[in-house]
C-alpha cells in the first residue's frame, strides 16, 4: 500500500508538468492501480498487451532490454514506464509537452519510489 501512495503523490508531481494531460499507475497485468474508470481500464489493458508485444519483438532481435516506450501521435504523446516487475506509468501529453522534463521526473520518481 506504500507503494501507491508514494506513486500517487508522484503522479500529482508528473501531472503538473506543462503539456501533461494526465498520468496513470497500473499494474502490467492491465489492471489500473490508481484511477478507476472505464478509460483507464482500457488504456491500462491495452499498455499491457502493447509492452508485451514490444518486448517480445526487442527479444526476439536481441536488442537490448525495453527502458520506455514512447507513441506519438498527432495529438500528442503517451510516454509508458515500467518500474519494477509489476507496474507501469503511463503519461497522456499534448504535442508541446516538454519530453525530456517528463523523462527526468518518471527517472527520479520511479527511483524514488523503488527506494522507500
Amino acid at each position: 500500500m506504500k507503494l501507491e501512495t508514494n506513486f500517487e503523490k508522484a503522479l500529482i508531481s508528473i501531472n503538473r508538468i506543462t503539456g501533461v494531460k494526465d498520468s496513470i499507475l497500473a499494474g502490467l497485468d492491465g489492471i489500473p492501480v490508481s484511477k478507476l474508470d472505464e478509460n483507464t481500464s482500457i488504456l491500462s489493458a491495452t499498455t499491457a498487451a502493447a509492452l508485451g508485444a514490444v518486448r517480445e519483438m526487442i527479444r526476439s532481435i536481441s536488442y537490448g532490454n525495453l527502458e520506455k516506450l514512447i507513441v506519438e501521435t498527432d495529438s500528442g504523446k503517451i510516454v509508458i514506464e515500467e518500474f519494477g516487475n509489476k507496474h507501469v506509468i503511463i503519461v497522456l501529453t499534448e504535442n508541446n509537452a516538454n519530453i525530456g522534463m517528463i523523462r527526468v521526473t518518471l527517472k527520479k520518481v520511479v527511483r524514488e519510489c523503488m527506494d522507500n
